[in-house]
């Protein structure tokens, strides 16, 4: 009984035939999800090729996971060949570009959740006080005021010429107006700073993508270049047998 079971069973440790063994990282993965060493660009599979001499060989398979591992490792030393040390900033772009991740983001709506009553107050008066109704209406209240007490009320005026008390009003307006408009102004100043951060790490993975599309095409050229020489070489030791074939039957 022991004898049947143990043959019934299948072993364990030999991976089924829809299944293959990754040489980098040894785990059993589904055949869907390994990559021949051929299906890699040359500059990949030759940096796997140094870090892993004793397992890595021209029919070796590797893993999504160990390819796209691989993928990152190889990006980051490219590019600090290139630029020297790599900040946080161009690594982690740099990361999401090997990962094929999206960087993009809404920086609209991001800073609008962080605002405060304040902050959306400042903005109000920014925006109010920096349009030509605010300037109009503003020079006609001047105007006004110049005219109640200069034509109108003349004796009994309550800001005669120079006119004081409207100074001082002015003065109030302008303290309390240059404090509240650069409020909005550092917020905006920080939210242009987002703004072109974010269209750095845009750039940069447009720029890793480029690179990597430019090597992808490049890989693939070779990949049938050399599949026409090997069908081409195949179709001239056909055209020899022929031909050797046809000498012998001619002598016979």
């Amino acid at each position: 009984m022991s004898n049947r079971s143990s043959e019934s069973v299948p072993s364990r440790s030999s991976p089924s035939p829809a299944q293959r063994t990754c040489n980098l990282c040894g785990r059993v993965q589904p055949a869907a999800r390994l990559v021949h060493a051929r299906g890699l660009r040359s500059t990949l599979a030759e940096e796997l090729a140094k870090r892993h001499p004793g397992a890595w060989s021209d029919d070796a398979q590797v893993c999504v996971d160990c390819r796209s591992a691989a993928r990152v490792d190889h990006l980051l030393a490219e590019l600090e060949r290139e630029r020297g040390e790599l900040s946080e900033v161009e690594a982690e772009v740099a990361r999401k570009a090997a990962s094929h991740l999206a960087i993009a983001e809404q920086i609209d709506e991001q800073f609008e959740r962080g605002i405060t009553r304040g902050q959306r107050l400042a903005d109000h008066v920014a925006r109010v006080g920096g349009s030509w109704p605010f300037v109009i209406g503003f020079g006609v209240v001047l105007v006004l005021w110049i005219l109640l007490n200069v034509l109108l009320l003349r004796e009994r005026a309550f800001d005669p010429y120079p006119f004081i008390l409207l100074n001082l009003v002015l003065s109030c307006i302008a303290a309390l107006q240059a404090p509240i408009i650069m409020m909005s102004q550092n917020r905006m100043a920080a939210r242009d700073r987002l703004q072109a951060d974010q269209d750095f790490r845009v750039n940069l993975k447009a720029e890793i993508e480029v690179r990597s599309l430019h090597d992808k095409l490049d890989h693939v050229l070779h990949a049938q270049w050399q599949h026409m020489v090997e069908m081409q070489q195949i179709q001239i030791d056909l055209l020899n047998e022929i031909l050797a074939a046809r000498g012998k039957t001619g002598k016979g």
